[in-house]
């Protein structure tokens, strides 16, 4: 019998290492200092449709990480919200965590706030026109969404993201119908196109959105 149970463990440690592989594939470690900035209100390529946001009251999907490197956002997820709660917009930061790649969306192990200014060049990402694009895919909260082995919780709601057909996860600019996507209100789980504009971190700037 002792063979019999060699080659039943053999595709479970085979499918355990596989496991292993695509998430560390998908997840790199980060640490990086930067500056915590209102994403709803940063890109000039929105200002046009900036009247029709209106705050979630929780503020979730507001915070984003700016270095040298680009923009992140942030899984919303319990932990993450209680390590952001005390820091101000405009702070400039330390933070070492988990960096979904394909989503460019942090889990948080440590931050803390620096006395010296970050030279982080906030004026590239804030001017820069992004780049027209038609995607399609699935619009998912963390219970669905694809994000490896990093923490993920929806006890804070369901809040969503574009998991898109071309394997990139992108966050909403939340005006117009597209806070209504990041809620999940009519588009839960739902195949959707999008027309929108890509803004550095994969947000998007929506123009039409649709349910297939």
């Amino acid at each position: 019998m002792k063979p019999i149970r060699t080659l039943v463990l053999l595709p479970l440690m085979l499918g355990s290492f596989l496991l292993a592989f695509s998430a560390d594939d998908k997840v790199t470690a980060f640490e990086e200092s930067g500056v915590i900035v209102d994403i709803q209100n940063f890109f000039y390529a929105a200002a046009q449709q900036a009247q029709s946001f209106s705050p979630v009251a929780d503020g979730l999907g507001r915070q984003a990480l700016v270095t040298t490197s680009g923009i992140y956002a942030f899984l919303e997820t319990p932990s993450n919200a209680a390590l952001l709660a005390d820091i101000a917009n405009g702070s400039s930061v330390k933070l070492t965590g988990r960096l979904l790649i394909n989503g460019t969306l942090l889990h948080i192990d440590k931050i803390t706030t620096l006395d010296a200014v970050v030279d982080a060049d906030l004026e590239i990402y804030r001017a820069a026109q992004g780049t027209p694009v038609e995607l399609t895919g699935k619009n998912l909260c963390q219970c669905g969404l694809d994000v490896a082995d990093l923490p993920h919780s929806c006890q804070l709601g369901h809040r969503h993201h574009l998991e898109a057909s071309d394997g990139k996860i992108y966050h909403y600019l939340q005006y117009g119908d597209a806070q209504k996507a990041y809620l999940g209100e009519g588009y839960h789980f739902k195949q959707v196109a999008v027309k929108a504009t890509v803004l550095p971190g994969q947000y998007l700037l929506v123009n039409e959105m649709t349910v297939k």
